[in-house]
């Protein structure tokens, strides 16, 4: 029992957000496949992975289409010769990098039986809006 105390979420956790198989989870921990699969399955990890999946889902898909919106505007403002919000700018930069490693990690995370045709539209969607980031802040004297 103690070591379900000690284990149990750590276990969970990458189960859930790492994406580790059970034996890796077991071999890491040093308990049984045997004991991480009734953790498992006693704590509905296979639901939590699949929330967590769509949550992380979710919020960069948001992130994304603010930044996008923010670069459109962005680029309309120097189209017609107006010096674009700094603050706009600012957040921009500063998101462009972390857009990326949202990138990284969730294509880390994502099950290996996804579709190849799902990450190429993600990986082309992310391209997209660092390539209009770059051209903004090019534009604006800022790349």
């Amino acid at each position: 029992m103690a070591k379900k105390a000690e284990l149990y979420s750590e276990a969970e956790r990458l189960y859930v957000q790492e994406h580790l198989g059970q034996a890796e989870i077991g071999e890491r921990l040093g308990v049984s496949e045997r004991t991480v699969r009734y953790w498992s399955q006693e704590g509905s990890w296979a639901e939590r992975r699949g929330n967590f999946a769509q949550a992380t889902s979710t919020t960069s898909e948001k992130l994304y289409k603010l930044v996008q919106a923010l670069t459109d505007k962005a680029i309309q403002s120097a189209e017609e010769g107006t010096e674009p919000s700094q603050s706009q700018l600012y957040f921009i930069a500063k998101m462009a990098p972390l857009l990326l490693k949202l990138h990284d990690y969730e294509e880390g995370a994502q099950p290996a039986k996804q579709a190849d045709e799902d990450k190429a539209k993600a990986l082309n969607r992310y391209e997209d809006v660092m390539g209009e980031m770059q051209k903004t802040l090019m534009q604006l004297g800022l790349g």
